[in-house]
C-alpha cells in the first residue's frame, strides 16, 4: 500500500508498529531475530520518508520497561542512518501501571517526534491547567500564555483504558484526547494523515473530528472490520474500505 502512494503526498504519519516482544514470539514466527524486525521497520519507515512532505512529521509509537526496548533501538537505527530528524522523546504518563513484585510498576507509553527538515508543522499546544508564571519570557516581555505548554512528560491525559466509552477489543487503544493531541499539533484541517498501523481506529476517529483526510491500513482482517464498524459507530460517517 505504502510504494503505491505519492511522493511527499502525505502531512502527518503515525505509526504504532507491533512489538517485537509480541510478534517476536518464536512460536508466532512473524520475524527471525531482532534485528529482521529493524529492517523490517527500517523498510516501511524509509517508504514513510518518501510519501511524508518536507513540512510533515512522523510519530512513532514504542514502548520502554521490562519488554523489548524497541523504540530505543529504533531512535538509534534512524539517528545513526540519518533516516529522519529526531524532535524529541515524548513520554506519556498512565493512571494505572502492570508489572510485577519485584520490579517497578510500568505506567508509560512513549512516542517519538521525528521530521524530515527543520521546516515542519506546529501548532504549539497547551493544557487546560492555568499559568501562573509572572516572570518574564525569553524575549524579555510580559508572558501572554493563559495556560501552560505541553511538554515531552504528559500527565494529563487519562488513558483509553480507563474510559468505558473508549476501551475497546483492541489491546493497545489509544484515548481519543491523546489522538486530537498530536493530530492538532502536527498537522492543520484538511491535511492527510497516513495511520500504517490503524489497529481500533482511533486516529481514524480523531482525523473525522478535526476535519483530517486519512489513509490507514491495517493488513489483520478482523482488527480492520472491528475497526471500521467502532469509526462509523463513533462518527457517524460511511468509510471507505478496499482489501
Amino acid at each position: 500500500v505504502l510504494k503505491n502512494l505519492k511522493d511527499q503526498s502525505i502531512d502527518l504519519v503515525i505509526a504504532d508498529p507491533p512489538y517485537f516482544q509480541v510478534c517476536g514470539d518464536f512460536d508466532f514466527g512473524v520475524f527471525k531475530d531482532r534485528k529482521d524486525y529493524i529492517k523490517w521497520c527500517k523498510d516501511w519507515l524509509t517508504e514513510c520518508k518518501r510519501v511524508l512532505k518536507d513540512t510533515g512529521s512522523l510519530i512513532l509509537w514504542g514502548g520502554v520497561g521490562e519488554k523489548e526496548i524497541n523504540i530505543a533501538r529504533l531512535a538509534i537505527m534512524i539517528e545513526d542512518d540519518n533516516l529522519f530528524i529526531r524532535k524529541n522523546w515524548i513520554t506519556q504518563r498512565n493512571s494505572r501501571g502492570y508489572g510485577t513484585k519485584r520490579n517497578y510498576m510500568s505506567a508509560r507509553e512513549d512516542f517519538l517526534f521525528l521530521t524530515k527538515t527543520e521546516n515542519y508543522t506546529f501548532n504549539i499546544p497547551y493544557t487546560n491547567e492555568k499559568s501562573k508564571r509572572k516572570d518574564l519570557g525569553a524575549n524579555g516581555k510580559p508572558r501572554t500564555n493563559e495556560f501552560k505548554r505541553v511538554s515531552n512528560v504528559w500527565n494529563d491525559i487519562t488513558e483509553a483504558s480507563q474510559s468505558s466509552i473508549e476501551r475497546c477489543w483492541h489491546p493497545t487503544v489509544k484515548a481519543q484526547n491523546l489522538c486530537d493531541r498530536i493530530i492538532n499539533t502536527h498537522s492543520n484541517q484538511n491535511d492527510i494523515v497516513l495511520i500504517p498501523f490503524s489497529g481500533s481506529g482511533s486516529e481514524i476517529v480523531s482525523c473525522l473530528k478535526n476535519n483530517r483526510n486519512f489513509i490507514a491500513i491495517e493488513l489483520d482482517k478482523e482488527h480492520c472490520a472491528k475497526s471500521v464498524q467502532r469509526v462509523q459507530e463513533l462518527t457517524k460517517t460511511l468509510i471507505n474500505t478496499s482489501s
